[in-house]
Formats: structure tokens, sequence, C-alpha cells
């Protein structure tokens, strides 16, 4: 049987947010002992606990009283002996003492609302609340509606991806230095690093409106109406345009003056819009899917979350599971793993202790654990936590060059290899000099080259520079290297300590995966849309790219997972992620009955979002109560200050519902340093985002802004494979 990624790794998770909670799940699915403590006033202190089972899940259950000596002896113990430990000083307060007992070789993860800084720090928002504040939630339903929040706490589960990462990364700074640190994770950092896609409007002077189900620089890309419901359809390149006017029969509009470019398509999407669903109407969603698909054109049903148990992608990746509750004495769905690869195998979370129940695994562990010795003090660490590490990408749009973009900060040397007309994102507007701001933000700390894999001399560089890679990602359609010879197991023959991670829409070990897919069409297919619908009714996705971005989130992590493994066995591997499979785990928390949401309150000049009950609310602004049958939202002709005033009486978080523009001038994000300008090859300044991965000995650096299509060739040549 394979090994799992991580070996001899302790977590210890205090923590009761769910994003800390989250990152001990992803963690324990890697291998690691993750300990879940537990107080005896647990069931009372909301966050993680109000689903118990699924944040113990997987996990050793140690229940601590405080108050006894030997418990608080055996957590002492626990916390100085651990290699990670996971924290939010936001909201605990039983573990305060414990703090100061964190060894000196441990990863502290701090997961808070707004971090350690800045004016906002110690305000202990919620996910709902995060998604008013950064801005997510202005950006999503449709224009002619009201802002819609997502209940699916997508930012909780982006965050503890990125915790986690961040934890792996001190433990390889760990190893050659002897030393922990502290990382200071905040939910604010990892929304509004997931946003390039309303940012690059704001950079240019666009205050970012809501769209429903387009896209901010793709088109056509929206929900269509069939004969019986509705067929999401994306698109982004020339290429898949010349698809769609064949699927509609009308191939004189693809070279018509309105739609030759991703920029016009984009200017009259109504109009463009109102063709795509002539033809749509006059079939069924079966048969618009089939057409579709035949031209791998990325397309897709809208999925409740109970449809996911009829998946035939989810059933056979193993990605619905039913668990036994010991404390419900029931039985409970949750999500399998969605870590898969040929050598490190993951741990899926098939199993709920009792409380306690692992009080004699914890101490059996600690007896076997080798007291290592403190690291001796001295000068700060220097240099960047990936430095050294190359790394090769072939990339489009967001999931591969988000998760490349983490591992350029961090400091590998990031080689994007693009086809003659480069990566189709340079193209998306808004524009500056030709190039996509969007693809500016999403591709920072790399350097281009362009190479043509139907030339012979081209391709065999490329299998030059894989011996030389230690990483390789992608999200190309699946099969697409296959016909150059650059199959799996091709690319492991190459270089057998290769790190090769693949990301698709569906994986591809799966019956759909020669389906195209984009973040949208994933959205609909895994409970996301479904958890997101406006005020009209109408399912949305949400505005920011979160199956795109989680993509990338993950795919870091599980990099960085198989990175550890290769220290221990020296050997690489071949990762398979799904988009599905992510996003499915993304809408877990809301699989359980009576999750609870905040109020929405509409003011005269915008949106408020309250962490209290519509009753408190509508009670303490002095209104009635919403319609039974309406959208919940409590109406109230104050303006947001005047309203902000009043409910500063109720003993609950609440915030404006901010646009874009109000979020990035916010003085915590300004604090926090969130955006950053870098130079790109030429010398073109550019606005970019910095990275939430805060580690604080070894923060990462945004360097540089990639540069003009093949700019960095004859460097990468020259560095890389010692070319003149």
């Amino acid at each position: 049987m394979s090994e799992t990624f991580l070996h001899d790794v302790l977590v210890v998770e205090l923590g009761d947010r769910e994003c800390a909670s989250g990152a001990g799940s992803l963690l324990s699915e890697l291998g690691a002992m993750v300990v879940f403590v537990e107080w005896p006033d647990s069931a009372n202190r909301g966050h993680k606990w109000a689903d118990r089972a699924r944040a113990a899940a997987g996990k050793e259950c140690l229940c601590i009283d405080l108050v006894t000596p030997a418990d608080q002896d055996l957590l002492r113990e626990l916390v100085a002996r651990a290699d990670i430990v996971l924290t939010s000083t936001d909201v605990d307060s039983p573990m305060d003492c414990m703090l100061d007992a964190i060894g000196a070789r441990a990863l502290h993860c701090d997961f808070t609302a707004f971090g350690n800084s800045g004016p906002m720090r110690g305000h202990a928002f919620s996910d709902p609340l995060i998604q008013a504040f950064s801005g997510a939630m202005m950006v999503t339903g449709n224009p002619d509606s009201a802002p819609t929040l997502s209940r699916c706490r997508f930012i909780d589960g982006a965050t503890a991806a990125i915790g986690a990462s961040s934890a792996l990364t001190g433990l390889r700074i760990r190893r050659s230095t002897g030393r922990g640190q502290r990382v200071d994770i905040a939910m604010l950092d990892v929304a509004i690093s997931m946003n390039a896609t309303f940012l690059s409007q704001y950079f240019s002077g666009i205050e970012p409106r809501r769209i429903g189900n387009r896209h901010v620089s793709m088109s056509p890309w929206n929900a269509y109406r069939t004969v019986d419901g509705w067929v999401l359809m994306c698109t982004g390149s020339n290429d898949q345009w010349k698809r769609v006017c064949t699927v509609i029969e009308r191939p004189e509009l693809v070279s018509h003056p309105s739609y030759d470019s991703p920029r016009k398509r984009v200017s009259n999407r109504e109009a463009l819009d109102e063709v795509i669903e002539g033809w749509t109407r006059m079939r069924p969603t079966s048969d618009c899917i089939r057409v579709f698909n035949k031209q791998q054109l990325p397309c897709g049903p809208v999925y409740a979350l109970a449809d996911l148990q009829d998946d035939p992608s989810l059933a056979a990746r193993g990605m619905l599971n039913k668990v036994d509750d010991p404390v419900a004495r029931r039985e409970r769905l949750m999500a399998g793993s969605a870590f898969r690869a040929n050598r490190s195998r993951a741990r899926p979370r098939r199993s709920i202790q009792l409380p306690d129940g692992g009080r004699a695994s914890v101490r059996q562990n600690l007896a076997a654990r080798v007291t290592l010795p403190a690291p001796p003090p001295g000068r700060p660490i220097s240099g960047l936590p990936l430095q050294g590490l190359r790394v090769l990408e072939i990339g489009s749009y967001t999931t591969a060059p988000s998760c490349t973009r983490h591992l350029g900060a961090l400091g590998a040397d990031i080689v994007k290899v693009e086809p003659p007309g480069g990566d189709p994102g340079r193209a998306l507007p808004p524009l500056r000099d030709n190039q996509g701001v969007f693809f500016s933000i999403s591709n920072s700390d790399k350097r281009s080259i362009s190479l043509d894999f139907r030339q012979e001399n081209d391709l065999a560089v490329f299998r030059d520079l894989l011996r030389e890679a230690d990483v390789f990602v992608e999200n190309l359609r699946p099969g697409a290297l296959v016909q150059f010879g650059l199959g799996p197991d091709d690319l492991l023959a190459i270089n057998p300590r290769l790190i090769y991670c693949s990301i698709t829409g569906f994986g591809i070990h799966s019956p759909f995966a020669e389906r195209g897919a984009m973040d949208t069409t994933i959205q609909a297919m895994s409970g996301i849309m479904d958890l997101t619908t406006g005020s009209d009714g109408m399912p949305v996705k949400v505005g920011i790219s979160v199956a795109d971005a989680a993509g990338g989130q993950y795919g870091l992590l599980c990099v960085l997972a198989a990175l550890e493994a290769r220290e221990a066995n020296g050997r690489g591997q071949w990762i398979d992620l799904s988009m599905q499979d992510i996003s499915v785990q993304l809408t877990e928390g809301n699989w359980m009955e009576g999750v609870p949401m905040p109020t929405i309150v509409q003011c005269s000049d915008g949106w408020i979002v309250v962490d209290a009950s519509v009753q408190e609310t509508a009670a303490v602004l002095q209104v009635s109560l919403p319609a039974e049958g309406s959208t919940g939202c409590v109406v109230c002709h104050l303006s947001r200050s005047s309203a902000t005033q009043e409910l500063a009486r109720l003993p609950y978080h609440f915030t404006c519902v901010h646009s874009v523009g109000e979020a990035m001038e916010n003085d915590q994000v300004r604090a926090r340093g969130i955006v950053v300008s870098a130079d790109d090859a030429v010398g073109r300044s550019w606005q970019l985002l910095a990275s939430p991965l805060r580690l604080l000995e070894t923060p990462p650096v945004v360097r540089s802004a990639i540069g003009p299509l093949g700019s960095d060739m004859g460097a990468v040549l020259r560095e890389w494979l010692h070319r003149p």
C-alpha cells in the first residue's frame, strides 16, 4: 500500500474557527496526525462546534478540562512537542494560557478574520461578513437585483487551504534551520487574493458591477434558457468562439465585426447572449449539453445539493461517503478527499471519534516522539522559503496560474511555457499596452517563454527543461499532452523526481474527463450556485471565480505535500486534481440542515450584513419583519451610517456591504499591504496582489510582473540549460 503524503507530522488543533478546523482536516487527509482538542463546554462555543462531527472527522479527539492539573500538563506537553499548532485567537479563549507553551520548532498558524495587524485586528467577523467586507458579495448576483450572499462558506474553505500550505512551507524552512515560526492567516487577505477577475477592472479605473452568470472578461458565458430548464455554457478564446458558431450553425459570426475579439464579445454580450439563447431555447438541456460537449465547450446543468449523490464523476472518484456519527448516533454524508496521486495516498475522513476517544493514541504518540533540541537563538531566517525550486507551468486563465503565482511569491523560479499565440488570458480585457490586466495579476513572479510543440526542436527544449524542473503544473484539456508523448508516465520517465500536478474540471480518472469545464460550470455542478440563489430566486455563481481559485489553492497545497513526500522517499509523482471534487468539499458545510445565516439590511444607500437573527435586527432598527415568502431582507429607510449607529446596540458583529472600490480603499487593506507594485521585463510597472501566505520570519515577496510573450526565453535557456 502506498504511503500518505505526510509522515510523522503532529498537528494540534486548538482553534474554534471553521477555517482553522478545515486546515486540520486537510492536513489529516494528507497524512498528519491531527489532535482535535475539545473542552467540556465545546457544544456552547459556536463556530466549528455547530457541526462537531464534520470538524472532528479523521482526527484524534482529546477532551481537556483545564481545571484538572493532569489535563493541563498533557495539553502543555502536546503543544510543546507539536510540529504545527492551529489557533484562531480572535475567537478562542480557553487555550490562551497555552500559547506560551508552543515549542520553538513549531509552526504556529493563527487563523483570524483580519490578521494580527491593522485597525480591524481582533474583530471576529464570520465568513459571510468577510464576503460583505471584501467586496465579494457586492459582485455576486444579477445586475438588476440586490447583492447576493452565498451560503457556501468558500472563504473559510479557501483560508483553510492557504493556512495548511503555509504550515507545509514552514516545515520546509524548519528542515534547514531547526526553527519554527508564527504564521498570520487572515480571511480578508485570502478573499481579496481570489478576486483577480474584478480587481483587473478596479486597477483599470472601472468600478466592478454585478453581472449575474456572465464573466467580466469573456463571452459568451452565461446560463441560457432551454426547452426544459437552463444550460450553462462558458467560452474564453477565439477558438472556442469558432466552435460555438459551428454548433449554432452561424459560421458568419466568427468574423463579424461585433464579435471577432474577446473585447468586442464582452462589449456586445447582451446581443450575443440573445443569439445563443435563440438556439438553446429550441432544444432540451440534455441535447445542448451533448452538442456542446462534442465540441469540447465547457457546459453543464445546475445541481441542487441533493443532485450531487447522482453525479457519476463524484461517485467514481469516491467523493461522497457515509460515515457513522457516534455522538448523534446516526449516519451522515461527508465529502471524500480531493487529493489523488499515483504514489502518495490521501486518508479520507471516514471515522469520527467520541469526545476524548483519542486520548490513548495521543499518549502513545507522545511517548514515541523523539525530543529534538531547541534551535539556538540567532539572526532572522534569510531567503525565501522555496528559493532554488524550479517550476514549469503550462496554464491558461486562472487555475494553474493561481497555483504557481503563490509558488513564485514563495521564491520558486516559475517559467511559464506559452504557445505561439500566448496564454489566451493575455487578450482578456481590460488591456494595458496590449496585455490583459487580469493576466498580469494572475501571473506575477513568472518568466515567459514561447514553445510550439508541433516543432520538434521546441518539443526537445521542453523535454530538456523538464529534466531540470522540480515541479510541473498544468490545466490543459485531458490528453492534450499525450499526443506529444508527454503523458504522466512519460513525464516521470524523463524526470523521476518531478512533481507533476494536473488540474482539470473533473479529473483525469473520471467519466467526465473529456468534458470542458470552467469556473461557472464547476460552481453549477458542485452545489455552489444552488447555495447562492439571488433575491430573484435564480441560482447565480459567486462573482469571484471560486472554483478556479480553489483549484489553484488545492494545487499549491498538494504540490507542497508532494515535495514533503519527495524529501522522505526521493521520488516524484503525478497529482490528478478535479475542480469539481474540490468545490464539492467547499459545499460540505451546508450538507447539514440548519446552518445559520446572518441578516441582510437594505438601507437607503446600500446594504449591511448583521450576524444576528432577523427578529433581533428588525427590533433594534424599529422596522417590520420581512413578509413571508419575501427575500428575507430587512428594509430600513435609514442610511448605512445611521443604521450602523443603531446596530451598535446589538452584541453582534456587522458590516456594510462594500463595493470592490470601498474594500480596496479601506484602511485595513492598506495596512495589510495587499496591493503591491512590481516591474515586468520591459520596465512597465503593474499593480499586483501580495501573497496571503504570511509566514512572519520568511514572508513571501512579489518581486516581478510577467512581461511580453517569450520575453524571457534567452535568460531561461542560459540559466536552466546553460545555452548561449
